[in-house]
């Protein structure tokens, strides 16, 4: 495929301009401005998406980004005073905005199987606008809460963060959503509205997807106004959980609607990602090729790599096969593969963790999941897996206090019924065998299909002395899993205290359950 305008023409497999007078020498970072112009020439290209998409996000000089530009305009036979080809929108960034015409080559329909080439940025994107609110308010919190969401968004590696600039030069009544698809490329927006009222911040959000003007999600979070940087810190938490969840899903949904064949790398993630917590073989499977598949299209994409390392420890975990030696290899590889492309990504540091937890040492995956949460404090599944090896090492009192932060965070989460798993079998650790009980029953309500959840209820009422209440669920395990054994649920349940390990197994093996 190739793009032709004017008397040139582009080709991005080859790296290569050609002109009226043949090819059209150009450096690396003026040919990668000018590609990301032409291919996004339906709107305006930021200078903070440059510097992301070329420059990988590291700091960089406006001028070195105008020399680039100076170069590209040169190259395409235009300047920053006639701009026929490149055009400045000031204040918002570039557009390209000669006629462009996309072609597609012979040898790209042959190429069609193989590894796509490097693409620019196709991460869902999100414009967090500022937050309206009365003028006559004492104090105006609206600029900062829509800061704060944009600061911690950006730490989420798998989506695209317009920068606060560039958002906030939309504030006005109405959201121009044409405006934020087309000048920012951006498929989802976050507005609000910010209340005080008898001591209370009440805040009002909505995410919309901007190509439909469908909105996805609408809350209303009202914290007490008696400490403001609480009840700030209290929002903005609130906000990213349901964002990190339901964008996610958007997406998967989008991606669903589409051919295997027409999914881009981003797509094939996310819709990886749905198959993969729905608990079962045929969809892990499935998970594990679209994870496969996004990473032989972006050899790069780290977040692919964690995905296929955290389907290939649900195999192991819940006993999708009998041999988990190789499975373990491979996931140590993914895991460490992903951590090697993009050591800030929270979720490859989980899934390193997790490598460490499966292999025996869940100890020694504390620093990856600490990790995690330092570089993205709301990241769920980092608080979830800290919380999971506390409980396993007996360190009661931390497992509640990483549990609770998961459940506080992503209270709707596809992970709920494990995270709140894990808090019942904190209480079975402590001895305190009623609570124990009590939250396995919340659990099994949020999810009976997992091989650890569908095993703990038998364990715990079987230790309550509720024998009946413990062979119900042993035979509903066999009933959905007539291989079930003993060594999987040790697998991801390694207790380190010797005594408790003995309990779990007697218990099991009294249900009728072998090694």
């Amino acid at each position: 495929m190739h793009y032709v305008f004017g008397a040139y023409s582009l080709y991005p497999d080859r790296a290569e301009l050609t002109g009226p007078d043949g090819t059209v020498r150009l450096e690396p970072k003026a040919f990668a401005i000018l590609r990301l112009l032409v291919e996004n020439h339906d709107r305006v290209v930021s200078r903070e998406e440059m510097i992301e998409v070329i420059w990988g996000g590291r700091f960089i000089s406006d001028a070195a980004v105008s020399t680039a530009l100076k170069f590209a305009r040169k190259a395409v036979g235009d300047d920053g005073e006639r701009q026929t080809m490149i055009r400045t929108i000031h204040g918002l960034g570039h557009r390209f905005v000669a006629s462009v015409d996309r072609r597609v080559d012979a040898t790209t329909l042959v190429r069609a199987v193989e590894p796509a080439p490097e693409q620019t940025d196709r991460r869902p994107t999100i414009a967090v606008l500022p937050f309206a609110q009365a003028a006559s308010d004492a104090m105006q919190v609206g600029d900062g809460l829509a800061d704060e969401i944009i600061t911690s968004l950006a730490r989420m590696r798998w989506l695209r963060v317009v920068a606060r600039d560039s958002t906030f030069r939309f504030r006005q009544d109405g959201i121009d959503l044409v405006g934020l698809r087309r000048v920012l490329g951006a498929g989802y927006a976050l507005n609000g509205r910010v209340e005080l009222v008898a001591g209370r911040l009440n805040v009002t959000v909505t995410l919309i997807e901007t190509q439909s003007g469908s909105v996805i999600w609408a809350d209303r979070i009202s914290p007490r106004l008696d400490d403001l940087h609480l009840a700030r810190q209290e929002i903005t938490t609130a906000v990213i959980g349901a964002l990190d969840l339901q964008i996610s899903q958007a997406e998967a949904a989008t991606a669903r609607t589409k051919s295997t064949e027409m999914l881009d790398a981003w797509g094939a993630y996310h819709l990886g990602m749905s198959h993969l917590l729905r608990f079962n073989a045929r969809d892990n499977t499935i998970a594990e090729g679209l994870f496969e598949r996004a990473t032989l299209m972006d050899p790069n994409f780290a977040t692919a790599f964690a995905g296929r390392a955290f389907a290939l420890q649900q195999e192991a975990s819940q006993a999708f096969t009998s041999n988990t030696a190789p499975v373990i290899a491979e996931m140590r590889k993914m895991a460490e593969r992903a951590v090697e492309l993009d050591p800030f990504d929270p979720f490859a540091n989980m899934v390193m963790g997790r490598v460490h937890q499966i292999s025996g040492k869940p100890d020694d995956g504390l620093f990856w999941y600490d990790r995690a949460v330092e570089v993205s404090p709301n990241f769920v599944k980092g608080h979830y897996a800290r919380g999971m090896t506390d409980m396993l090492a007996g360190r009661t009192s931390l497992a509640h206090a990483g549990l609770d932060t998961s459940i506080h965070l992503s209270p709707m989460d596809p992970l709920l019924g494990l995270m709140l798993t894990f808090k019942a079998m904190s209480f079975f650790v402590d001895g305190k065998l009623d609570q124990a009980q009590h939250w396995i029953q919340i659990a099994v309500r949020c999810n009976q299909v997992h091989y650890l959840i569908l095993t703990s209820p038998a364990v715990v009422n079987h230790a309550a002395g509720k024998t009946e209440e413990a062979k119900r669920w042993a035979t509903h395990l066999r009933n959905l899993r007539p291989d079930a054994t003993v060594e999987p649920y040790f697998l991801s349940m390694n207790f380190a205290n010797a005594d408790t390990r003995s309990v779990v197994r007697n218990a099991l093996h009294a249900l009728g359950i072998p090694d």
